[in-house]
């Protein structure tokens, strides 16, 4: 890892929400959703070509990732980005500094406050705000690895250094600091060292991209000087991590947009796992905690539960979103569908029923309905139903097939 590599600990690299947006404007959430799992693939095929010593392959794989989710976030805050508004770091500067304790010892709040400064272009401001930090707590790893950041830079190399060795003193989980001692090891032509520093933070995030390219980077260095720096890296989880608060963005953002869960539904079964729609459910009867009567939310918590296996749950939830609209059709249509597999014929021809009087034409609706009259032994309005499905698609040849065996 040479130090023209090095500065991409500087370099301003695309967030989340600009990442998700890009895909947005390209296809919607249902893009967004393909790319960060794209993403997860490209962070995999890095890992296992960086543990088979193909480190420019892994490199390319693990920069690809990067592109998709620079981030390397779960899938709840990588969705949830797509609605952030644009940062406005200047104001945000003022309104932390106005609800802050300048002499106080919260933490987070003067971290931010100094980051806003720095990105206002208040450099020294940002520095002396957590210098003032570290002098009320000189315990806290995360002042000395912000300080650190900020310093390195600004190129001054030798106190970052030693801002970083510090928080790992004080932390030695602190997989940033981690990274940030590793690079500036990397300066002094040491890569064996990075390599050292870097794998230990692969195994504390496995799921971070930029680590694993920096350690491809470290390991070729140190193969290229003649040294043996062997890593095993660490395979990232295979679900996404949905802390409380990714998923609290993530149900504001339902309760808005409930269409939203289309995008989720709308991939093939082999693309996502249970644990996904798991955090979807969960995150769905969090937007319903604050709008339990919004209907919408109830029949897409629905369709979730329905995707994960849950059918009595499902129809729960859809019977609440026709309770509260009981002309919400698509509700309707899904309860004719749940009833139908659960082998309650009489309530299954009862809510397409109601769908059809609401003004429904869905050739397949009809063709269900048929199905249900031909099982119930109503021959002449399952052919009818059948001649219905047909009108409105020709080519249907189920329900022409249906009907043609009508006795």
């Amino acid at each position: 890892m040479s130090a023209r590599q090095v500065p991409a600990i500087e370099r301003p690299r695309a967030t989340a929400a600009e990442s998700c947006e890009t895909a947005a404007a390209h296809g919607g959430v249902a893009a967004a959703l393909q790319r960060y799992y794209e993403a997860q693939d490209h962070l995999r095929r890095g890992v296992c070509l960086l543990n088979a010593g193909a480190y420019d392959a892994a490199a390319a794989q693990f920069s690809a990732a990067l592109l998709l989710n620079p981030d390397h976030a779960g899938l709840p805050r990588y969705l949830a980005a797509c609605c952030l508004p644009e940062r406005r770091y200047s104001a945000a500067a003022a309104h932390l500094r106005r609800g802050q304790n300048i002499h106080g010892d919260d933490e987070a709040i003067r971290i931010s406050h100094a980051l806003a400064l720095w990105k206002a272009g208040q450099t020294q401001r940002a520095i002396e705000t957590l210098r003032d930090g570290l002098r009320q707590n000189r315990d806290s790893a995360e002042l000395h690895f912000q300080l650190g950041t900020l310093l390195a830079a600004l190129d001054d190399y030798e106190e970052a250094e030693l801002r970083f060795a510090q928080a790992i003193n004080l932390d030695g989980q602190h997989a940033d600091a981690l990274m940030g001692l590793a690079l500036c090891r990397a300066l002094h032509h040491r890569p064996q060292e990075a390599v050292t520093y870097l794998s230990r933070a692969q195994k504390r995030r496995p799921d971070d991209a930029h680590i694993g390219l920096l350690l491809a980077y470290a390991l070729k260095s140190a193969a290229e000087q003649g040294a043996y720096a062997p890593t095993l890296a660490q395979m990232p989880t295979p679900d996404p991590v949905a802390d409380e608060e990714s998923i609290e963005q993530l149900s504001r953002l339902i309760e808005a947009e409930p269409d939203f869960v289309d995008a989720f539904l709308s991939l093939p079964a082999e693309q996502v796992n249970d644990e996904v729609f798991t955090m979807l459910a969960a995150t769905i009867q969090q937007a319903l905690a604050r709008q339990p009567e919004h209907a919408d939310l109830h029949y897409h918590c629905g369709r979730v539960l329905e995707r994960l296996g849950r059918p009595s749950e499902a129809i729960a939830e859809t019977e609440r979103a026709v309770a509260i609209n009981p002309r919400l059709v698509q509700a309707l249509i899904q309860l004719g569908r749940l009833y139908h597999q659960t082998d309650r014929l009489a309530d299954a021809t009862t809510r397409l029923e109601q769908a059809i009087a609401e003004g429904v034409e869905y050739a397949d609706v009809y063709y269900l309905l048929g199905n249900l009259y031909q099982r119930r032994g109503d021959i002449q309005r399952a052919r009818g139903a059948y001649r219905s499905a047909l009108r409105i698609n020709e080519r249907f040849e189920a329900a022409r097939e249906a009907l043609a065996a009508l006795p």
